[in-house]
């Protein structure tokens, strides 16, 4: 079945709080569910950054743990100021310290580099310090959002819209995606238009709520 005019309607989406007020809500520790947002939209990009800087997706894990027992500790007395920097800014500014003290302390542990098993290389993890992480940041940030955003909004297009998009976006050429599945090429090209639309506008909603 065709996807129709109504399948790009905006979800309703009671939680997701402006990031001030987030921020506000972390303040009081006890607060379980601010605590709930801030995993479900920071997580990935904690773990994009340290995956960035080298390291193992077991040794990501680690960080991002890290940095959100530093954020725990920290946001109660944080003042949020946009006009100093972005919360991401000071995000990923914990995340590299946080590579930098792993990567410091596999410096004077060398065992545990030839002792490592998830065979991921940490012989060759490169020393952050020297990492031009500021240049690749941003680009990091894009692709988390993007990311969290089509996973918000994949729900509102039917199965066959998702998956002509999700084709495009592999690198597939639209009169193949067509073909292989049968649909006429000026419908491929209605499905992406409309899944653009809307994921530019939920992109653009959360770097307003999240930034």
């Amino acid at each position: 079945m065709h996807a129709t005019h109504h399948e790009s309607k905006p979800a309703a989406d009671e939680t997701l709080r402006t990031r001030v007020t987030l921020i506000q809500r972390l303040r009081v520790q006890q607060d379980e569910q601010a605590w709930r947002e801030f995993s479900a939209h920071y997580q990935g990009y904690i773990q994009r950054v340290a995956r960035r800087m080298g390291l193992s997706h077991h040794d990501a894990q680690e960080v991002m743990q890290n940095v959100c027992l530093r954020a725990w500790k920290t946001l109660p007395t944080f003042t949020y100021d946009p006009a100093r920097g972005r919360f991401r800014n000071w995000l990923w500014q914990v995340t590299a310290n946080e590579v930098r003290m792993l990567w410091r302390s596999r410096q004077h542990a060398p065992q545990l580099l030839a002792d490592a098993a998830d065979g991921d290389g940490l012989d060759q993890l490169p020393d952050p310090a020297v990492a031009p992480v500021e240049t690749w940041a941003e680009d990091e940030w894009r692709a988390h959002v993007t990311t969290v955003a089509w996973q918000r909004v994949s729900g509102e297009f039917e199965a066959r819209t998702q998956q002509v998009f999700e084709r495009l976006s592999k690198g597939e050429e639209p009169q193949a995606v067509a073909a292989a599945l049968g649909l006429a090429p000026d419908t491929i090209r209605v499905y992406r238009k409309r899944v653009q639309d809307r994921l530019r506008a939920e992109i653009r909603r959360l770097n307003e709520l999240l930034d």
